[in-house]
């Protein structure tokens, strides 16, 4: 009698820990989710302003865009201050080129992002961090140092 009433405690214990875990999951899940989509879309917005101020040669707009960037990703990363740097006048006959080159790096920033989250909503086993940097190292690897060269 002291066995089953033990091993049914024990059991509505594990499965209220793993309820309250689930629940918890979801929330962060849901939140982080929302949260990287509005993000997601404010890069892309401002991405076709940066993109008519590159053609049009608007420097002052190009000006406000780079500090909003800055302001947006990430300061130590690589990628993110090539993207930066495209927001800047080119050469005459050159803006085409450029916006192009801006385009193709937040492209393959918000790629990335988008392989991010599907990684971190995925199951547990994916959330493992060592296991979600061995997947996402086989699974995807972003071209992003096609401009490298060239600046």
């Amino acid at each position: 009698m002291g066995v089953i009433l033990t091993s049914t405690v024990l059991a509505a214990i594990v499965a209220a820990i793993v309820a309250a875990w689930t629940a918890q999951r979801k929330i962060s899940i849901e939140n982080i989710t929302q949260d990287r989509r509005a993000w997601r879309e404010k890069v892309r917005e401002k991405a076709l302003s940066v993109h008519d101020a590159i053609v049009s040669r608007n420097k002052k707009s190009l000006n406000k865009l780079r500090a909003e960037f800055r302001a947006i990703l990430n300061p130590t990363d690589e990628d993110d201050k090539a993207i930066i740097s495209c927001i800047s006048l080119p050469e005459k006959g050159k803006e085409l080129e450029r916006a192009e080159e801006f385009a193709e790096r937040v492209a393959l920033l918000l790629k990335h992002d988008w392989e991010r989250v599907k990684l971190e909503a995925g199951s547990f086993f994916m959330r493992v961090k060592h296991i979600r940097k061995w997947i996402g190292a086989i699974s995807y690897k972003p071209n992003r140092e096609k401009y490298v060269e060239k600046r």
